[in-house]
């Protein structure tokens, strides 16, 4: 299982890298404006240094013509490019031309197992499901995308499940026994994955004791 930061700010990246547990990013045009760079290709180009594995970069429109444009152009930016196609018809048209020139993609805002089926038939490297709203609709997302997952497995997709979309830690235990291949968090809650009251007072309880023993020494 990999663990992508879902955000595009770059103080936030490189505080995450730091601690070693991410392997990619995910971005999308609102995080994007959240992260406050008006230049956005600028914005683009830093995340993909900061970056080893894969950053997904979304594109900015429906139409086909214009997707495919924005898709190479940021596949020029490097060999760790996604290229981030809306799920709907001109999106899988987009999947099904850009896997032909080994770009790869991600096929965003899938709500159902039916949809990331359909996105990894067309060719895509990368399927998103987004937990909480399809949690928003009244539907199960665990059992949603561990149906997936099975299917994926039962059938060899080659495309990869990404979940995303998550708003409280609980979401993300229940995500991590579905069997998708990757979980995409927003910062603020993988600093929570971190913290625990209980874990806190431990550890200052166990260095309160030692800095008291070496008083009496």
């Amino acid at each position: 299982m990999e663990i992508f930061a879902d955000t595009a700010d770059l103080g936030e990246l490189n505080e995450l890298i730091s601690l070693g547990v991410v392997d990619g990013c995910t971005t999308n045009p609102i995080i994007m404006a959240k992260a406050g760079n008006k230049n956005a290709n600028s914005q683009m180009q830093q995340i993909l240094k900061l970056i080893d594995g894969p950053v997904s970069l979304e594109v900015t429109t429906n139409d086909l013509e214009l997707m495919l444009s924005q898709a190479r152009n940021y596949a020029k930016m490097g060999n760790n490019v996604v290229v981030k196609l809306p799920m709907n018809i001109e999106g899988l048209k987009a999947v099904a031309i850009l896997s032909k020139e080994n770009i790869k993609t991600n096929v965003t805002a899938c709500m159902s197992t039916k949809q990331a089926v359909i996105a990894a038939k067309a060719g895509a490297t990368y399927v998103s499901l987004f937990w909480a709203r399809i949690a928003d609709m009244g539907y199960d997302a665990k059992k949603i995308v561990t149906e997936t997952a099975e299917i994926f497995r039962l059938h060899n997709f080659r495309s990869k499940i990404i979940i995303g979309s998550f708003r409280q830690v609980s979401q993300i235990n229940d995500a991590l026994l579905t069997g998708a291949h990757v979980l995409t968090i927003p910062t603020n809650l993988l600093n929570e994955m971190v913290w625990n009251p209980r874990t806190e007072s431990t550890i200052q309880e166990f260095i309160d004791k030692w800095d008291n023993f070496q008083k009496t020494q």
